[in-house]
């Protein structure tokens, strides 16, 4: 099926002429076509076909026709409007988009030669195309596999043939995990390719997220006299951190190459760490001592320390773990990139051991690294352990002090539950403090953007401006803010500086940019304290966007999710980014990775496509489903279902597992993975602000916050939990 043509593109207005903007009824016609193209084609293409021209971006319009066309049966009109497009765009990305589409076409109904003409004028075009590195591999591909599907049309002629092979080596190398690759018919297989070939053709694999085909060629290059260091070092990292299913292999493959002097400390520092991932931690010790001895100023004496004091933590030997921990708090303080982390081991420790004032010494401590998950986990646990020594009142200050200073996160909320408990109140979470006035937030924007005027854009910002505009008005808000961009600060320049705020938050909803006016608001920094609530407040809003509104409120109905939930996710995944990527190569606003989603994908009976994930209104339904599989799986309980979408259900069920008795709050202390205990206290956070100031139903907001702050954490969790 023809591909949705969706690239940017600007159409040449006349110097100075005035874009018009199309008819409120050219937009609804517009985008009640694009809704019928599934279900009712043809009346999708009588629409498309009536629609006048959309300048200054009637390039949208061209594309649903495209499309309309090709679903009619109506190829030549389809030729046409790509010919039209093609020629009419001043966008050389868009022109070589639409050509590519109508050489496709014309080979698809036979006409070989025509087609052949079009490739070889995109040939000649390819170093105009610009855009994301996904998007230019997809074109690129496409292209190489319609010359190979022309050429091997040739029959016998040994110059087709050759011409065939040549393009079918280029794909399976450069371009091996794109779909024009992927679908049969090719003249040449891997297994015709020569060493050197597949060699390149793997590591295009591990740069493009094919782990598991790359695994199979790096394994057939394991024993090749040039590439056996570099294939064992890739498959040792595949199994250890990217798919990390083979961690035992990988403790062998690191051994090897350590012991043959290939990148030596790395070697050894990745056979620690796989030793460390079955548990074997003598063993790793072992290892540590080795790299300490080899490389006198070893790049990883910092972690080394660490793992000190963190393995024998983890193994609950919190004696050799407190000794640990305390010869890297003696060398390195709060300087050091995991200071935070060991202070907090160190006094969970003695936590673990009933030691409460020498934990309230070293609570105390960390009093100073000042954000809601040091500091604030301080204040509480401080308290805590007040409480234990039956120091009532002076825990009560403690929670008093937290809650001016931290109120509405994760550790406030459990400060509240515990203040009612020490005052023998009931300590449901719908029972204790709630900060009044919330529930009422305006979020709507303060300012029309489509009445503001400008005067000191040149002439191509203000065509660039107008096209935005049209854009957005019509759906296409992916489009719109990629033309934004270069055009933002001009924009912004010409706004009363009173006003700034106003406008970068009517200008995020228009287009769908909710990063800038977070970004705005809080200084780019997620782990920055809130503060205290003001309701009403614009920062507040463009701090807590409900970014993508529409989108998210259809995920949360179909699923059955709080739609709280799912904007705290995206806010500690992406701070709202549709087009993020993770360095674990997580995609989107949402942070899927291509595994999940593809299974994902299998379930929902639809196509994982990388290309068209990153939009909102694509890849967050892929989220929404699986966020219900794993509340499922946690009996709805929100924080271990939130770190179980960052670290996964097996490890969150084993964490449940290990710690049968332990109350909710201490289970999350002592879940032993760092980010994913960091993940959900922040995602709990998050939807405590969403939920103070957009819910406005007490009953729906107590009910929230009963599955995030249980009083009882007894619950069945299945022998499978998937994923």
């Amino acid at each position: 099926m023809r591909t949705a043509i969706v690239a940017a593109l600007l159409l040449i207005v006349p110097a100075g002429a005035t874009a018009k903007i199309p008819s409120g009824d050219t937009i609804e016609k517009f985008k009640e076509a694009q809704q019928l193209l599934d279900e009712d084609p043809e009346h999708a293409y009588e629409l498309a076909k009536s629609l006048p021209s959309m300048s200054p971006a009637d390039d949208v319009r061209l594309n649903l026709l495209v499309e309309a066309s090709m679903r009619t049966q109506r190829v030549q009109e389809a030729l046409d409007a790509l010919d039209r497009l093609s020629r009419e765009t001043a966008d050389d990305s868009e022109a070589f988009r639409a050509r590519l589409e109508r050489a496709e076409l014309l080979a698809m109904v036979g006409e070989l030669d025509a087609a052949d003409r079009e490739l070889d004028a995109l040939r000649k075009n390819k170093r105009d195309v610009s855009g994301r590195g996904a998007d230019r591999r997809y074109l690129f591909s496409r292209l190489e596999r319609l010359d190979h599907d022309i050429a091997k049309a040739g029959g016998k002629d040994s110059g087709a043939k050759r011409r065939a092979r040549a393009q079918a080596r280029k794909l399976l190398i450069h371009y091996p995990t794109e779909l024009s690759t992927r679908r049969a018919g090719l003249v040449q297989a891997p297994d015709d390719l020569s060493d050197a070939d597949r060699y390149v053709r793997a590591r295009n694999l591990m740069n493009s997220w094919g782990y598991r085909d790359a695994r199979e060629e790096f394994e057939r290059l394991r024993k090749h006299r040039k590439y056996s260091d570099v294939a064992n070092w890739n498959l040792g990292i595949i199994g250890l951190r990217k798919l990390r299913d083979r961690a035992e292999e990988a403790e062998k493959i690191f051994r090897r190459l350590a012991k043959k002097g290939y990148r030596e400390q790395d070697a050894l520092w990745y056979l620690a760490r796989a030793l460390m991932k079955q548990e074997k931690y003598a063993d790793a010790g072992k290892v540590f001592d080795d790299i300490q001895k080899r490389f006198s100023r070893s790049r990883y004496t910092s972690d080394i320390l660490y793992y000190r004091g963190w393995l024998p933590y983890d193994h609950r030997k919190n004696d050799e773990a407190i000794a640990g921990l305390e010869a890297f708090v003696n060398k390195y303080g709060r300087r050091a990139r995991k200071s935070s982390y060991v202070y907090g081991f160190l006094a969970w420790a003695y936590m673990r051991e009933k030691r409460w004032k020498d934990a309230i010494e070293v609570w105390n401590q960390m009093l100073p690294f000042g954000n809601t998950l040091v500091a604030g986990k301080a204040m509480y646990w401080k308290a805590y352990a007040q409480r234990e020594l039956g120091e009532k009142q002076a825990a009560i200050e403690t929670l008093s002090a937290l809650r001016a200073r931290y109120p509405l996160t994760y550790y406030g909320f459990l400060g509240e539950q515990l203040r009612a408990e020490i005052e023998g109140k009931s300590a449901r979470a719908s029972d204790v403090w709630w900060p009044d006035g919330g529930g009422q937030l305006d979020d709507a924007p303060r300012m029309d953007v489509m009445a503001q005027r400008f005067r000191k854009l040149d002439k191509k910002q203000a065509r660039t401006w107008e096209r935005v505009k049209v854009l957005a008005l019509v759906g296409e808000q992916h489009l719109a803010r990629n033309e934004l961009g270069p055009i933002e600060s001009a924009l912004l320049a010409e706004i009363p500086a009173d006003k700034h705020d106003e406008w970068i938050h009517a200008l995020g909803w228009f287009v769908g940019d909710y990063n800038e006016m977070w970004d705005r608001a809080t200084g780019g920094s997620i782990s920055a304290p809130p503060g205290q609530p003001v309701p009403g407040e614009l920062k507040s809003a463009m701090a807590y966007p409900r970014a993508y509104k529409d989108i998210v409120e259809g995920v949360a109905d179909e699923f059955d999710l709080p739609p709280y939930l799912i904007w705290a996710i995206m806010r500690q995944e992406s701070r709202y980014k549709p087009g993020a990527v993770s360095y674990t190569d997580a995609v989107g606003a949402l942070q899927m990775i291509p595994k999940t989603a593809r299974r994902v994908a299998r379930d929902l009976g639809v196509t994982y496509d990388v290309r068209t994930f990153f939009r909102p209104e694509v890849g967050f339904r892929f989220s929404g489903y699986y966020m219900r599989k794993l509340l499922d799986t946690f009996d709805g309980l929100l924080v271990p279902m939130a770190s179980s979408y960052n670290s996964g259900p097996q490890v969150v069920a084993r964490w449940f597992q290990r710690n049968p008795e332990a109350s909710f709050p201490w289970l999350i202390e002592e879940f032993e993975y760092n980010e994913g205990r960091a993940y959900c206290r922040k995602v709990a956070e998050h939807m405590l602000w969403y939920i103070y100031q957009y819910e406005p139903d007490v009953d729906r907001r107590n009910a929230i916050l009963e599955k995030m702050f249980p009083l009882d954490r007894t619950i069945e969790i299945p022998d499978e939990v998937g994923y």
